[in-house]
């Protein structure tokens, strides 16, 4: 049984056990996760900051509050919240324009990330060759992910205790039961391949180094792309490679519909019981209502076929 945690602007904390209704999303489009849950309550209901869920003792979500509505009917009073997990304090925020030399993790943490409430990150303390810019309208998170991207080559995330995790870790691992299952969708996407991927490499060169993905030629996809990784401020040699492993990924997915609470991080290898395949799990819909709780895993291939 999930358990949600609200915890006012003053600091005081209450529990609440059993909401009526859930709806999380969790999505590698969206970097923030999203949380709305309706609970039936009694007495005064404070300005509310924040609220945590756990599934028994592991904290599963971290969010700030976006807003709470109250609302008086015949049944008693019911509670709205809606909060999304701490990325959203980096996308909230702007960053300062400015171009860095040199940048690294130390830098970003004590300009960027420090005075929003930031106070440790996992990964590299390495400072890197070249330069990031900052451009009017970037948010904060734009700038974190910027420099994964471009110098560390992970996508960063926020841990539930809020640390900053830059490193790439060991993904986990979840298998998901057959009877869990109640519905289960395969596709396969041959709009999601790119067949070659040229790099320009070096100042005045030409586009070569071309890179081949046998798993377009074998579904008989023809589509190039070309990739300045001279010129684009926001590209590196390792784009053309990410570009071609990312159309790979992209071209087999499943949808499960399942039973239950079935919670976990984008970017969760996922296996089907009886089913040696491997999936990155890249969405996560979990809903709760009066016909029960049951939660949508959207997952795509891990590797090549």
């Amino acid at each position: 049984m999930l358990t949600y945690s609200l915890t006012d602007a003053d600091g005081r904390s209450k529990e609440l056990k059993k909401p009526l209704k859930v709806s999380f999303i969790s999505s590698e489009n969206a970097p923030a996760d999203r949380l709305t849950a309706v609970f039936a309550v009694k007495g005064r209901i404070p300005v509310l900051h924040s609220i945590d869920v756990y599934d028994g003792r592991e904290k599963i979500f971290t969010g700030l509050v976006d807003s709470q509505t109250d609302e008086c009917t015949k049944n008693g009073v019911l509670l709205t919240v809606s909060a999304r997990s701490l990325e959203c304090i980096l996308l909230d925020n702007e960053a300062m324009p400015q171009t860095y030399c040199m940048p690294s993790m130390p830098l970003l943490m004590k300009r960027h990330f420090a005075p929003l409430g930031f106070e440790k990150f996992i990964g590299t303390n390495k400072a890197f060759n070249g330069e990031i810019t900052i451009s009017k309208g970037m948010s904060e998170w734009s700038v974190l992910k910027s420099f994964c991207e471009s110098f560390v080559g992970t996508y960063p995330r926020i841990t539930k205790d809020g640390a900053i995790d830059i490193s790439g870790g060991a993904k986990q691992e979840i298998r998901i039961s057959r009877d869990r299952i109640i519905s289960l969708k395969h596709s396969l996407k041959n709009s999601a391949l790119i067949s070659h991927a040229v790099a320009r490499t070096h100042t005045g060169g030409v586009y070569s180094m071309p890179l081949v993905s046998r798993l377009a030629e074998k579904a008989g996809v023809k589509r190039k792309r070309y990739i300045n990784s001279i010129d684009g401020k926001s590209r590196t040699v390792l784009s053309a490679k990410r570009l071609m492993e990312r159309s790979e990924q992209q071209y087999e997915q499943i949808t499960a519909d399942c039973c239950g609470c079935i919670i976990c991080d984008v970017g969760t290898v996922l296996t089907l019981e009886k089913d040696r395949k491997k999936y990155i799990v890249s969405e996560i819909n979990y809903m709760l209502g009066s016909d029960g709780e049951h939660t949508v895993i959207y997952a795509h291939s891990a590797a090549e076929n």
